[in-house]
């Protein structure tokens, strides 16, 4: 059988997923859950790139029990990562019987596959392979969009649970590196481009009548699934040794109550004087991984109530009351220090333990680099 350059990207992508998958499941990374759900979802993705496989191929014709199998365990792909982002956000997460809702298009869809394809004559089926518009999909216009909504929709409230999750982590700390879930979000929304572009081409197909080249279905199949998989080995791998996650109380504590239930305006300033001072005296914002639990117990004051504090009478999360005091640390000593010093090393000593983040907060307070700013210093 001849493969094209496209049918080895997608053989490529499918081996290199499995791979992975693998790897995820051995004994000393199966404990983790999020390995599991990640190893789910890699299962499921290889499972979608292999109907393109078929399809590009020609194997679906020779055999067509198989065709359809992968559309269907791939449906369960954006739950999954729904969940997986789950698992990253917090330490205690645990799959429960609830969770079997998000299995609900799979088996809506396979019993539309089973009735309509499965349980036709081989002849019938050949039919239908044949008349299909593009891989995974019956000819019916509206089961396609509905697959491609529903699939959209996951990876919408994916996006939206990691934004979310980014505005509770700067409640929480000031180190915000590796805990911000980026590169997940750069994938979903990446990802979520290209559902959107396949819808359009669905409609186009189903509603329009467009005759554009299948050829073109399965090569954005294969690049978008060798760079998804490609990426997944980049970043992945490596998020949960780096963050494991916010922890029951944590995330309680970043659920900031309504201004009724604050401390009382008095109480409140007693507590933004005792704060500055302790700020000022013994600067623990030079503490790279302080956390607002950390600085409420030298305080010696409940954590939701500094964190309320500084959100309701600050207007600033935790991270940005903090970034001030070390922006401002860092201006003292770039006009201070001898040129030798590095900025890197000022940077540190300020209490930053991330360029690209000192950089930014950088710019925005000052209006330049730091660079610039030594220079004009």
């Amino acid at each position: 059988m001849y493969l094209s350059l496209v049918d080895l990207l997608l053989a490529t992508t499918i081996i290199q997923s499995l791979g992975l998958a693998v790897f995820l499941l051995l004994p000393e990374t199966f404990q983790l859950i999020s390995n599991r759900l990640l190893a789910a979802s890699i299962l499921t993705f290889a499972a979608g790139v292999s109907e393109v496989f078929l399809y590009s191929t020609g194997l679906a014709l020779q055999h067509p029990n198989l065709a359809y199998l992968g559309t269907l365990i791939g449906l369960l792909q954006a739950s999954v990562l729904y969940l997986y982002a789950k698992s990253l956000m917090y330490r205690d997460f645990r799959l429960v019987p609830r969770h079997a809702v998000h299995t609900l298009l799979f088996w809506v869809v396979s019993a539309i596959f089973l009735v309509e394809y499965y349980l036709q004559p081989t002849e019938v089926k050949l039919q239908i392979l044949l008349s299909r518009d593009h891989p995974g999909v019956l000819t019916s216009p509206l089961l396609a969009v509905a697959i491609h909504l529903v699939f959209l929709g996951y990876l919408w409230a994916t996006i939206r649970a990691i934004n979310r999750f980014g505005t509770t982590v700067r409640q929480l700390f000031s180190n915000l590196e590796n805990k911000q879930l980026a590169w997940l979000r750069t994938l979903l929304i990446g990802y979520a481009f290209v559902w959107t572009i396949s819808l359009f081409y669905c409609l186009s197909a189903h509603i329009f009548k467009s005759d554009a080249s299948v050829a073109w279905v399965s090569a954005i199949g294969a690049i978008t699934g060798f760079l998804f998989i490609n990426y997944l080995l980049i970043h992945a791998l490596r998020q949960p040794t780096i963050f494991s996650g916010l922890s029951a109380e944590e995330a309680l504590l970043a659920q900031v109550g309504d201004k009724q239930d604050a401390p009382g305006r008095e109480v409140e300033s007693a507590l933004l004087r005792r704060l500055e001072n302790h700020m000022v005296e013994a600067r623990p914002y030079l503490d790279a991984n302080l956390t607002v639990e950390q600085l409420a117990r030298q305080l010696g004051v409940p954590t939701r109530e500094l964190s309320q504090t500084i959100n309701q009478r600050l207007e600033k999360n935790f991270f940005e009351f903090v970034s001030d005091y070390r922006i401002a640390e860092a201006r003292r000593q770039l006009k201070a220090v001898e040129t030798s010093t590095t900025i890197l090393q000022v940077m540190y000593d300020s209490g930053f333990n991330s360029k690209s983040v000192f950089n930014t907060a950088f710019k925005k307070a000052t209006g330049m680099t730091p660079s610039a700013y030594r220079a004009q210093s």
